[in-house]
């Protein structure tokens, strides 16, 4: 497990939001993710930001896009989310494994492990053009 503590500053992440979407999640969510994740790389975009953030009373929510300026910058029945500045622990795939389940399996055992203090106050998935993954969990 390789992971490094950074400082992320306050950016805007605009595009389309999944309820009920949780970090790793699986089956037909996953299925739903992809899908979207699709949809949004079809409008030219390189790199997908996939926001995640948990309300204490709905529970987790993603958001599919990218980073961006402001409202102007935003397509027609996009949402705009406002990243603060924090940190997060930056997590890379290992090699030759699923990226995502293996994101997701570092943060857990990071969290075990006690080597993080997950704050649960949002997690970004940054996707490059070649499809892999760089994780960020927001600490404490």
């Amino acid at each position: 497990m390789t992971f490094e503590i950074t400082k992320l500053h306050e950016h805007c992440v605009g595009g389309l939001v999944l309820p009920g979407m949780e970090p790793n999640g699986r089956g037909q969510k996953a299925e739903l993710l992809a899908f979207t994740q699709d949809r949004v790389r079809a409008r030219g975009l390189q790199e997908l930001l996939v926001l995640y953030v948990c309300h204490a009373e709905v529970g987790w929510t993603a958001l599919v896009g990218t980073r961006c300026k402001g409202l102007y910058d935003l397509t027609v029945g996009d949402s705009l989310f406002r990243v603060p500045t924090a940190y997060f622990a930056h997590f890379r795939p290992d090699d030759d494994s699923d990226a995502d389940e293996d994101l997701w399996s570092q943060v857990d055992e990071a969290e075990k492990e006690e080597r993080i203090d997950r704050a649960y106050r949002g997690e970004i998935a940054v996707v490059g053009p070649s499809g892999t993954t760089d994780l960020y969990v927001s600490l404490l």
